[in-house]
């Protein structure tokens, strides 16, 4: 199960780089140097060898290559001195068979036009801490069917977001789950999954896939989601 959930978020950035003519791919990894975004510029996919870290070292000076490693399981740069850890994320996946009771919620509803493209992505932004292009977000929801993003409205404000991205094994991943402060402790982001959750189950998923934050396990696991692994993103050491 775990390489499922980490295929579903590898898919989902290697489709966001070639629509946005980004993805650079060597012998040994991916990566997306997407200019004026952090989303989601990462060296990913990458072999489990010396040679590997090599190569992304020789890379580093590389204009907007990127400075974060994501990798998943026991990996030689867990061990190798020029890197260092920067955060983990759980990876967690829950069956969609059971008959959902999930309300539907009319603040919620799927981002279609430019302005609530633009909104979603300043709540990424500061939900998340780094810059979420809303152009290189565009061009994904433009050009992708496998992808549908939500917003959540309160008085006519943007409180909360999140993307369903089904891969091509019809795994229902679920990413950018976010509120801005003043959404939290109301709820927004259980809503938001809810809602992802029933479109994937709408649209014939059978599994549905996240990657959680130590914080968001514990909510993530009521919903009745599952941990089996972990995601540990790593930067060269300065």
């Amino acid at each position: 199960m775990n390489d499922i959930i980490v295929k579903n978020l590898f898919e989902y950035w290697t489709i966001v780089g070639s629509l946005n003519q980004s993805l650079r791919q060597t012998p040994y990894f991916k990566y997306n140097p997407i200019p004026n975004s952090d989303w989601p510029k990462r060296v990913f996919e990458i072999e489990n060898s010396t040679e590997a870290l090599d190569a992304v070292i020789e890379l580093l000076p590389t204009a907007n290559f990127p400075a974060r490693i994501t990798t998943s399981g026991l990996h030689n740069i867990q061990q190798d001195e020029r890197f260092v850890f920067n955060f983990g994320l759980q990876n967690m996946a829950m069956s969609l068979d059971a008959q959902f009771p999930f309300e539907e919620i009319p603040e919620i509803h799927q981002v279609i036009e430019t302005e609530e493209i633009l909104a979603y992505a300043h709540v990424a932004t500061v939900a998340f801490k780094y810059h979420f292009n809303a152009d290189v977000f565009a061009n994904v929801l433009h050009q992708s069917a496998q992808v549908k993003a939500f917003v959540y409205v309160e008085e006519g404000e943007i409180l909360g977001c999140g993307t369903l991205f089904i891969d091509s094994d019809k795994v229902a991943g679920l990413h950018t789950i976010g509120t801005l402060p003043a959404g939290r402790n109301k709820g927004i982001g259980r809503k938001i999954t809810e809602r992802l959750l029933t479109q994937a189950r709408s649209e014939g998923c059978s599994i549905a896939v996240l990657n959680a934050s130590v914080m968001g396990e514990p909510i993530y696991a009521k919903l009745g989601f599952e941990t089996y692994g972990e995601l540990q993103t790593f930067s060269v050491k300065e």
